[in-house]
């Protein structure tokens, strides 16, 4: 007897626990506006990166080609 009332108790304090995480990924909801303006900052970012990655390539195959020609 003493057994499902310590179950009883345990069910219970698992469910409230349950409850509370519900509750806060309700209050936790994802904007669809913020996902929207990420997208678009990582886009940006993005080019910036590859801009920057092309004009360092570039920069050294122009230096390797020009080493090359004038010896």
């Amino acid at each position: 007897m003493r057994e499902k009332v310590s179950q009883a108790s345990y069910d219970e304090e698992q469910y409230r626990i349950d409850r509370q995480h519900n509750s806060s990924s309700i209050s936790k909801r994802l904007d669809l506006n913020d996902l929207l303006k990420r997208a678009k900052e990582q886009k940006k970012n993005d080019i910036k990166t590859n801009l920057i990655i092309y004009t360092v390539a570039t920069l050294v195959l122009a230096v390797f080609i020009l080493t090359i020609i004038y010896y």
